[in-house]
């Protein structure tokens, strides 16, 4: 078996245990969204809705970032146990 293959079948058999195994767990944000009066009466209530806005605009950036470090650190992982296996393989042919 060549070296692709060993590594073409470990990337399929990743592949199908990380699916399997998947997190059944989906995280979600925890963001509220502002309330918007139909009209507003005043400045306070504009201003109050504006920084709801910008309040829910930063949740909503941090949570994204949050789930693009999370899925860095598993494509990571991965690798790591991609070359762990390669390296097996080469130092036991």
């Amino acid at each position: 078996m060549t070296n692709k293959m060993i590594t073409l079948s470990l990337l399929l058999l990743l592949g199908f245990i990380t699916t399997a195994s998947a997190d059944i767990f989906v995280p979600s944000n925890s963001c509220s969204k502002p309330y918007k009066p139909y009209t507003f009466s005043n400045k306070y209530e504009v201003d109050n809705f504006n920084n709801g806005v910008d309040r829910y605009k930063n949740c909503i950036n941090d949570f994204i970032e949050e789930q693009n470090e999370a899925s860095k650190r598993h494509l990571m992982a991965a690798n790591s146990a991609i070359e762990e296996w390669n390296s097996f393989v080469r130092a036991n042919r």
